[in-house]
């Protein structure tokens, strides 16, 4: 039987724990269905904080700007359900490493290019662990052009990249197209350009949706005898 193909696209941002749990969560719903499905993967970026400077922000005064200064309070708490939720989809989050949070533009424009490579969900995944698991500065241009190459960009391609313009409107443009899309935050998760899934939602939120995109008629036996177009029965 031929497998009906589902586009997913995962509106996220790099320094948002949330979308490395939803990204693993996604994956493991796709596992559960590549029998029944096919599926088009890419992402589209989201800045949670475009305004964070290029040499990035310490971590505690990020949140006391942002979110006020009760949040300190709230951040051990914060973490250690992120750390266990992670640890349920088998990412390691190391949150005792994370003292600064990066712009994330350069990160962006870096999953763009490997969208035009081929390898778009293998350079996102890894500046996740990169970032959560490594502690690694996610606008160290060197680093994500050591990432880049790891992970299946042509060197050439990467050449200048940085310091030029490319991909910046392409970044830019797609940011544009999810707030006028109605999105506030991340991760999200619009499949088939029609449905919508909000948050880091378990593998049976993905399951439910798959289901609603799937073909009124399903094969559910392959046992009788048949006649096919090509005469033989």
């Amino acid at each position: 039987m031929t497998k009906q193909k589902i586009k997913i696209d995962i509106v996220s941002d790099i320094n948002c724990p949330w979308c490395y749990v939803g990204d693993h969560r996604l994956k493991k719903a796709m596992a559960e269905a590549t029998d029944k499905f096919e599926f088009e993967v890419g992402f589209k970026p989201f800045e949670l904080n475009p305004n964070i400077p290029q040499e990035g922000m310490d971590r505690e005064e990020y949140f006391t700007r942002n979110y006020g200064p009760q949040i300190i309070a709230q951040l051990g708490a914060m973490n250690q359900r992120l750390t266990e939720a992670g640890a349920a989809e088998g990412i390691d989050f190391n949150f005792d490493r994370l003292t600064a949070v990066n712009n994330t533009f350069n990160g962006h424009r870096l999953i763009w290019l490997a969208g035009e490579c081929g390898v778009q969900q293998q350079v996102a995944e890894a500046l996740f662990y990169s970032y959560f698991t490594e502690g690694k500065n996610m606008n160290d241009t060197r680093l994500l052009t050591e990432i880049g190459i790891a992970n299946g960009i042509p060197a050439e391609r990467l050449e200048g990249f940085f310091e030029g313009e490319e991909g910046n409107e392409a970044v830019l443009e797609m940011e544009r197209w999810a707030k006028a899309s109605g999105i506030t935050g991340v991760p999200a998760f619009i499949i088939n350009n029609k449905y919508l899934i909000s948050g880091a939602q378990p593998p049976e939120a993905f399951h439910q949706v798959f289901a609603q995109v799937s073909p009124a008629f399903e094969e559910i036996s392959q046992a009788g005898d048949s006649c096919g177009v090509d005469g033989n029965c």
